[in-house]
């Protein structure tokens, strides 16, 4: 009997909690599905907590326990061929329509998200089917190696290669040269375009007889790990943020890439004390909140600097935070001039928020053309639960429909 009083007790005491942390998700009125997102945060924080037990008894890397091995489906479709290869030495996933023949198709390189940690490659597999029959297209989602036990440059360096392989292969791939799109989410936004601004600035590692991409797309891109005092930063922190994103695991995130198993005071950081006179005389026109449009700044103080600087900090982080490879938004205006169309598709809820409109800013002062989606009822992530969101489709629609524009 005391046993089974305990368990209710137990239970009881477990509801309440659940559902407390049910409800103390801080929803702005715009938020879209919100109680879909609700269960989806909540889940969120029981693995948050199941994390931090794990933590106390192990002396692996955060990034490792928290990492999600999800394995592709098996291939269910009657429309869509699925072929797993290797590219520049990289595993890769092909989708292809199975009545396309020998015709050439519109070709697509993705790069997939998870914070260049985890291991959600497998998590895209519907998503890119669907994607693939929504136009028939042929996509190539590239499976490069993760951080933290392969920090920056492998990521990277692996997307490069794919590229490269794709762009001397489009004949055998069934690819229309004419035809190519370069895409990625969240942390594979920023290395769709850390290879563009590579293939920019290194012209003499892409034979000129190569064909160049017709378009970029990037998906709640991160762009910058200089200015952490941009309004969305500091606004999405916390444990009660709408977003499966915090800025606190986004700071993880960047350490882990930029680091490997070495760690920082992340609350330094989003201070911006790794800020130094170079970053204030070269990099700061970059990130600086007055590019915002008003609506972004929620308010915020426009000034970036640091109120106490720390160059052991600076030391440490910066030689990758300044990287143009690693914060592409950094890259000079002569090579972002080289971009192809760029579409950036945003999420309100989102602590890369104002990357995306830092950098549409910018691309609409150089010149480039450039189509801004940005979903003000949604959060980071939501084109990958197609499960949840109706919106989910949506965008993606949307991103098709932009494609097959002028093709």
């Amino acid at each position: 009997m005391a046993l089974f009083e305990g368990c209710f007790a137990a239970g009881v005491v477990g509801t309440a909690i659940l559902t407390y942390r049910f409800f103390a998700f801080t929803m702005p009125p715009q938020a879209e599905e919100s109680v879909k997102r609700r269960f989806l945060l909540l889940f969120w924080w029981i693995l948050g907590i199941w994390t931090k037990l794990r933590l106390k008894f192990s002396n692996k890397h955060e990034m490792q326990l928290t990492r999600m091995n999800i394995p592709p489906r098996p291939n269910n479709l009657d429309t869509i061929t699925v072929e797993d290869a290797t590219f520049g030495g990289v595993p890769v996933r092909i989708y292809r329509p199975k009545n396309a023949g020998d015709h050439p198709l519109p070709g697509v390189v993705y790069f997939h998200g998870g914070g260049w940690c985890w291991e959600v490659w497998g998590g895209y597999d519907e998503i890119l089917k669907a994607f693939s029959q929504l136009k028939e297209m042929v996509i190539v989602s590239v499976r490069y190696r993760l951080a933290p036990e392969n920090p920056f440059p492998t990521a990277l360096l692996e997307c490069f290669a794919v590229t490269q392989f794709v762009l001397e292969n489009t004949q055998i791939l069934k690819m229309n040269p004419e035809n190519l799109t370069l895409m990625g989410d969240s942390a594979g936004g920023n290395l769709a375009m850390a290879v563009m601004v590579k293939m920019l600035s290194s012209p003499e590692e892409m034979p000129q007889s190569l064909p160049n991409f017709r378009k970029l797309v990037l998906i709640y891109p991160a762009l910058q790990a200089v200015n952490f005092k941009v309004p969305s930063y500091q606004k999405y922190r916390g444990s009660n943020v709408p977003s499966i994103l915090s800025t606190e695991l986004m700071m993880k995130f960047y350490v882990a890439y930029a680091l490997g198993m070495e760690t920082v005071d992340y609350e330094e950081l989003l201070r911006n004390s790794h800020w130094t006179d170079e970053v204030e005389a070269n990099y700061h026109k970059y990130v600086n909140i007055e590019n915002l449009p008003a609506s972004s700044r929620d308010g915020a103080e426009i000034s970036s600097s640091p109120n106490i600087k720390n160059p052991g900090l600076a030391k440490k982080v910066n030689k990758c935070f300044l990287n143009p490879l690693f914060s592409p938004l950094l890259a000079h205006d002569s090579v972002l001039k080289g971009l192809p169309d760029t579409y950036v598709l945003s999420a309100e809820m989102d602590p890369l928020r104002d990357d995306s409109f830092l950098l549409v800013n910018r691309l609409n002062k150089l010149g480039i053309r450039v189509r801004h989606r940005h979903w003000d009822g949604m959060d980071h992530g939501f084109l990958g639960v197609p499960s949840l969101y109706v919106n989910c489709h949506k965008g993606w629609r949307e991103i098709v429909e932009y494609l097959v524009e002028d093709s």
